[in-house]
């Protein structure tokens, strides 16, 4: 990874900018998905707050046991190597702090990781 793309990485956990990601398989952008998932989580009062929209059913899926994989294996203080890992590691720890902090119990029904069509259906 580049010093450039590097901090492009780092910029799009600014939750005061928008980004558009595009990038080719397997270069990361599921990852850089849930630390930005991670970074707003610690500055909301309830998980519910944090809105992440996709495509399918399986996409909403994937990302949800993703941030929860991510958040057990903090929990569980898995050894990570990566600068990457250690990025989300870092994010993962504060949310835990934070869930504590509030209470709250971090399952998956608690995220509010949805698809396109079921947020128009509550809309509606």
């Amino acid at each position: 990874m580049t010093l450039a793309d590097a901090q492009v990485r780092e910029e799009t956990l600014d939750p005061q900018r928008s980004f558009c990601v595009s990038a080719p398989a397997g270069s990361g952008k599921t990852e850089l998905l849930t630390q930005r998932l991670l970074a707003l989580l610690v500055r909301v009062e309830r998980p519910e707050q944090v809105l992440a929209i996709t495509f399918t059913r399986k996409a909403a899926a994937e990302m949800r046991d993703r941030l929860l994989a991510k958040l057990d294996a903090a929990r569980s203080n898995e050894p990570v190597s990566e600068p990457h890992e250690q990025q989300t590691r870092a994010l993962a720890l504060a949310v835990l702090a934070h869930a504590r902090e509030r209470g709250w119990s971090l399952d998956g029904e608690q995220l509010n990781l949805r698809t396109i069509d079921s947020l128009c259906a509550d809309l509606t």
